[in-house]
C-alpha cells in the first residue's frame, strides 16, 4: 500500500475540512448475508459525500489495476486548485472470475472512499468480497459466535489470503490431561479441583470453568449420596408403679 500527494495540499485541506462539517454518516441500508449485519453500501457512501465535496471544489477518482491474482485500487481526492492526495489498496482474489473481481473492487471502492473523506460507516466483513464462515453452525454475529466458530472463520480468512494453503482445526476437548469439554461452547476448561498438596481454595466453586472468559460454561462437583437419617432412639421404659407390685390374698406370718 502506498500514498500519493501533491507538493502542497493547503487549499485541499481547507476545502476538505469544510466539506467534512457537512458530510453526514452513510445510511446503513444493506444487509450482510453472512453475519446478518447492516452496513452502508457503495451507493450510500457516495450519496453521503457527493454534495459536500462538489460544493467545496473537491472530486474523487478511483483507478483500477491488478496482476491477475490481486486487484489494486488507487483512490484520489482532487481539489480544483490542482492539489491532490491518494493511496493504493490491494486485495487478493479468492476466485478468478468476473463476479469475484467486481465484488472485490466494490469492497475496495467503498473503503477507499470512506477513508479519504473521513466518512463514518459500519465496520463489516466486506460483504461478499470476504469468504463466508466455514460450517453450517456459524453464528449470525461475531459477538455471539462460539470459540470454535471464530477459529473456523479465521482459518477461512487465512486460506483466502494464501491460496493453496490448508488450515486444519482440531477442537481441544478432552485431551491428554483429561479435561472435559465445555458443555456450552465445546472449548477446553480450567481444572479447579485442586490436588492433595494444594486443596481446592473454595469448596463451593465449580470443579471446571471454561477457558473462554466470555463463556459461562461450568461443571459442578457431583453430588454424593444422601446420608441416611438416623432413626430416633426408642423411648425409655416407664418407671415402676405400686400397681406393678405382687398382690397376695392373706398375710404370711413370720
Amino acid at each position: 500500500m502506498s500514498f500519493h500527494m501533491s507538493q502542497t495540499i493547503g487549499e485541499l485541506a481547507k476545502a476538505l475540512a469544510a466539506a467534512q462539517t457537512e458530510i453526514m454518516p452513510a445510511k446503513r441500508e444493506s444487509v450482510n448475508p453472512h453475519f446478518k449485519s447492516r452496513y452502508a453500501d457503495l451507493a450510500s457512501c457516495w450519496d453521503a459525500v457527493r454534495g459536500p465535496l462538489a460544493k467545496h471544489g473537491l472530486a474523487l477518482s478511483q483507478l483500477v489495476g491488478g496482476d491477475g491474482d490481486t486487484v489494486r485500487l488507487t483512490t484520489m481526492l482532487i481539489h480544483s486548485s490542482g492539489e491532490f492526495i491518494g493511496s493504493d489498496a490491494v486485495l487478493r482474489l479468492t476466485k478468478h472470475d468476473p463476479a469475484s473481481v467486481g465484488s472485490a473492487l466494490t469492497y475496495l471502492r467503498r473503503y477507499g472512499l470512506s477513508a479519504v473523506c473521513g466518512l463514518s460507516s459500519e465496520d463489516d466483513d466486506g460483504a461478499s468480497a470476504a469468504p463466508p464462515p466455514v460450517g453450517t453452525e456459524a453464528a449470525s454475529t461475531w459477538s455471539t459466535a462460539t470459540p470454535s466458530e471464530k477459529v473456523r472463520a479465521a482459518a477461512s480468512l487465512v486460506e483466502a489470503a494464501f491460496p493453496g494453503s490448508k488450515t486444519t482445526y482440531t477442537p481441544m476437548g478432552s485431551g491428554a490431561d483429561g479435561d472435559p469439554s465445555c458443555p456450552v461452547c465445546g472449548n477446553r476448561m480450567w481444572d479447579n479441583r485442586g490436588t492433595p498438596e494444594k486443596p481446592k481454595a473454595n469448596p463451593k466453586a465449580p470443579d471446571f470453568k471454561c477457558r473462554d472468559k466470555a463463556c459461562t460454561g461450568v461443571i459442578w462437583p457431583p453430588r454424593g449420596a444422601k446420608k441416611p437419617v438416623a432413626a430416633a432412639p426408642p423411648p425409655p421404659p416407664p418407671p415402676p408403679s405400686d400397681d406393678d407390685a405382687p398382690q397376695y390374698d392373706e398375710e404370711i406370718p413370720f
